[in-house]
């Protein structure tokens, strides 16, 4: 009876013990938190004034709270995806997340060259976040929050925790709720992405099409009242030139066929704009480009 009665006190210690290591032992943010961010993200409800889509330049680029800030009442929500193509399927996806009852409905647009060629038009990203079972998305935007705090471990990486090593390499990633990615990475590498672009340009060039297809696009929602600003997301300059050259984006060509579609076309200086590889804003020059975005926003509002 005796050994009965200890059952539940010692159910009551491993639990507190349990709970106790938790906060000390090595998190997987990339495996819970990311998994978490990119399920809400696709799946939010349609409650939005404004919606941004994009690649990976502009979850990293474009911070939704930001933008409010500059545009009080109004609600945001980063649509962006890595490798995220501009074309019908991420249109359609965008303009649902908009709330109906918006009485000043937004899309803001970040048009980078990888964009609008065919490498990324299958838009492959959101499709496998969308057609997930619906019992893993559950478990994703519910469960992964709580499960965060006891990743699985590694005793490699239980060492590297206690002793306080770290990699060389550090690649931050912060998730939130908004879909905006803070990301950093040092040492900083500006010259990092450009490989990986001669490679994609050497088979993909800007497609006319789909610039035309963006255009159409830009004209529909401006003619049911929706304001639409698109802008080419800072790199530097070595990787505009390699996309103004080997990926034919005419940055001329697509704003102005933007803006006789009725839309607004912000021209940004890249020389204002830092990156950490070349391709990706840093944080302090996500949160520049999202200060001008919303007053350039607030402006055409109050216009």
């Amino acid at each position: 009876m005796k050994l009965h009665r200890n059952i539940p006190l010692t159910l009551a210690l491993s639990v507190i013990l349990i709970g106790i290591l938790s906060f000390f032992m090595p998190k997987n943010k990339e495996k819970y938190l990311k998994d978490r961010f990119w399920s809400q993200k696709t799946f939010a409800p349609p409650v939005f004034d404004g919606v941004i889509i994009g690649d990976s330049r502009s979850y990293r680029g474009l911070i939704p709270s930001v933008i409010e800030e500059k545009t009080p009442g109004l609600r945001f929500l980063n649509f962006a995806y890595s490798n995220g193509g501009l074309n019908r399927v991420i249109y359609q996806a965008a303009e649902k997340k908009l709330s109906p009852e918006s009485k000043n409905k937004v899309i803001i647009i970040g048009v980078s060259a990888n964009g609008i060629t065919g490498f990324t038009k299958n838009n492959d990203q959101y499709l496998q976040e969308l057609n997930r079972p619906r019992e893993e998305v559950f478990e994703r935007i519910y469960l992964n929050g709580f499960l965060y705090y006891f990743s699985a471990t590694t005793p490699e990486q239980l060492r590297d925790s206690l002793t306080g090593k770290r990699s060389p390499v550090i690649y931050r990633n912060d998730y939130f709720a908004d879909g905006y990615v803070a990301s950093e990475k040092f040492p900083r590498d500006t010259l990092e992405a450009l490989a990986s672009y001669i490679k994609d340009f050497s088979v993909y060039k800007v497609d006319s099409n789909l610039v035309n297809e963006l255009a159409a696009q830009v004209k529909e929602w401006s003619e049911k009242g929706i304001t639409v600003i698109g802008f080419r997301p800072p790199v530097t300059m070595d990787m505009k030139a390699l996309e103004d050259t080997m990926g034919l984006y005419n940055e001329a060509e697509i704003s102005g066929k933007f803006t006789s579609a009725g839309g607004h076309w912000i021209t940004l200086p890249s020389t204002s704009f830092s990156t950490y590889d070349g391709s990706h804003l840093d944080i302090a020059s996500a949160n520049r480009l999202s200060e001008i975005i919303g007053e350039e926003l607030l402006t055409l509002i109050e216009n």
